[in-house]
C-alpha cells in the first residue's frame, strides 16, 4: 500500500466515501467497538458535492448524520458493518491505511480523533 506524502489534489466523491468508510472501521478498531461513531469535520459544500454521486457503494452499512452549523459527519456503523473488520488481516490492512491515508484529504475531509 502506499503512503502518499501529500494530500490528493482532485476532489473524488467516491474517493472520500471509501475514506469515510475505511476510516470509520480504523476508528472502532482503535476503540475497541466502544464509541458511539467517527466523527469527520467536512463543509456542508463538500458534503453535498460528495453525495451528489450517484453511486454509494462505499457508505453501505453506515448510517450518517451530517451537522451543517458544526461541518461534521458522524459515521455509525451497523454490527454486520464492523463484523468485516474482525478478520486480523482486515484489522492490519485498516490500521496501515489509517497511517498512510489519514490526512489525504485533509482540506475537504478529516477524522477527527481523540
Amino acid at each position: 500500500m502506499e503512503s502518499p506524502t501529500t494530500e490528493l489534489e482532485v476532489f473524488s466523491s467516491l474517493s472520500m466515501q471509501e475514506y469515510i468508510r475505511l476510516m470509520t472501521a480504523a476508528y472502532y478498531l482503535q476503540h475497541d467497538n466502544k464509541c458511539v461513531g467517527a466523527m469527520f469535520k467536512i463543509s456542508a459544500e463538500n458534503y453535498a458535492k460528495m453525495l451528489s454521486e450517484p453511486l454509494h457503494t462505499p457508505l453501505i452499512g453506515l448510517a450518517l448524520t451530517f451537522n451543517a452549523e458544526q461541518e461534521t459527519l458522524t459515521a455509525v456503523p451497523t454490527e454486520d458493518f464492523l463484523h468485516q473488520y474482525d478478520n486480523k488481516i482486515m484489522a492490519e490492512v485498516i490500521e496501515q491505511y489509517h497511517n498512510n491515508y489519514k490526512n489525504r484529504y485533509a482540506s475537504r475531509l478529516l477524522l477527527l480523533e481523540e
